[in-house]
């Protein structure tokens, strides 16, 4: 059994931008795909009007960033086009050698807790069902929401 691992966990400042950006790629080189570009989004979305400051966050073990959290505001329309602005998060980057070890559990737990705290009521993901049930999110079906390609999404309210 893995040892888990308590991290300290605190805001994203811009000295750890490039670490964070490191350890992005580091994280999904070659998961999904060969190479990855989850580090551009993290490197492109602090720049958005959408990115949440409040919601990004980084964990620290033993004084080093090993893993980090971003949220951004998202819309969702209704059957009668009504806009409803939700928010997401993505991507959740933990390096290699820290990955099951509860780090990114911790980030993701406090994070929402936060979230609902400023007054989120939803969150929208893509990502695996089976992993982020255990945080309280179901299909979106259940709720008739698709994205705008006809997908389902993990939901969390």
């Amino acid at each position: 059994m893995t040892e888990v691992i308590t991290p300290i966990l605190r805001l994203e400042n811009p000295e750890d931008y490039s670490r964070v950006e490191w350890l992005t790629r580091e994280a999904f080189w070659n998961v999904h795909v060969p190479g990855c570009n989850e580090h551009y989004l993290a490197h492109v979305l602090r720049d958005s009007p959408d990115f949440i400051a409040e919601l990004d966050f980084v964990a620290l073990v033993d004084g080093k960033i090993v893993s980090n959290i971003m949220y951004a505001f998202s819309e969702l329309r209704d059957s009668a086009a009504k806009a409803h602005r939700v928010i997401t998060f993505g991507p959740v980057s933990v390096l290699p050698e820290y990955q099951s070890r509860g780090i990114g559990k911790a980030l993701i737990t406090h994070t929402m807790a936060l979230a609902g705290q400023l007054g989120h009521k939803i969150i929208l993901i893509y990502g695996d069902p089976e992993y982020y049930r255990r945080f309280g999110f179901v299909a979106s079906e259940i709720y008739g929401i698709r994205s705008s390609e006809g997908y389902t999404l993990p939901l969390c309210k």
